[in-house]
């Protein structure tokens, strides 16, 4: 491994990618409350037995929640699959994208702001969104992030530091 490489991983603070479990376990609890009164209902009214395209109405209906429940997931998914964070000594780096690929560094230097959004229930699972918004007016999003307030604290700690580097200093580092 080069010094380089070595280097730049030693740096990373941080690296994090969207928590989507809390969102998953509630739409899942969701699905699963929704399917038991369709099928309570179905039951009540006698119609969980008739036949429609071969199958029984209830498995029909099985089959129609499954589906609502897998086409919920797959914003959530698609979020976990396509944003990376990466906190390092000198900066921050949010990668998006899965086919088209864009990547932006916030250097201390840049940095303007930074705010924690936390709704109730991202309370509850400790999560929430921090929005960052740099000096050239570009407001970075990073969504669903796990412990928000101590990631947030971190990332104030590396943009609030002076990045100021004094001649003579790390020469026997670098040689």
């Amino acid at each position: 491994m080069s010094k380089e490489m070595s280097r730049n991983s030693s740096s990373v603070l941080w690296r994090g990618k969207p928590w989507i479990l809390p969102g998953l376990m509630a739409r899942s609890i969701l699905v699963v409350a929704f399917a038991v009164i369709v099928s309570w209902l179905e039951l009540q009214f006698d119609v969980a037995a008739k036949s429609l395209f071969i199958m029984p109405l209830a498995l029909w209906t099985g089959l129609v929640i499954f589906l609502i429940w897998v086409l919920s997931l797959i914003h959530l998914l698609s979020l976990r699959v396509s944003s990376t964070y990466i906190l390092r000594s000198d900066g921050l780096e949010v990668r998006t994208g899965v086919f088209s690929s864009k990547s932006f560094v916030v250097a201390p230097a840049g940095f303007s702001d930074l705010e924690v959004v936390r709704s109730v229930s991202a309370r509850i699972v400790n999560s929430g969104s921090i929005l960052i918004r740099t000096q050239g007016e570009t407001n970075i999003r990073m969504e669903r992030v796990r412990n928000a307030s101590r990631v947030a604290d971190q990332i104030r700690e590396v943009m609030a530091r002076p990045i100021v580097r004094i001649e003579g200093q790390n020469v026997a580092a670098e040689k």
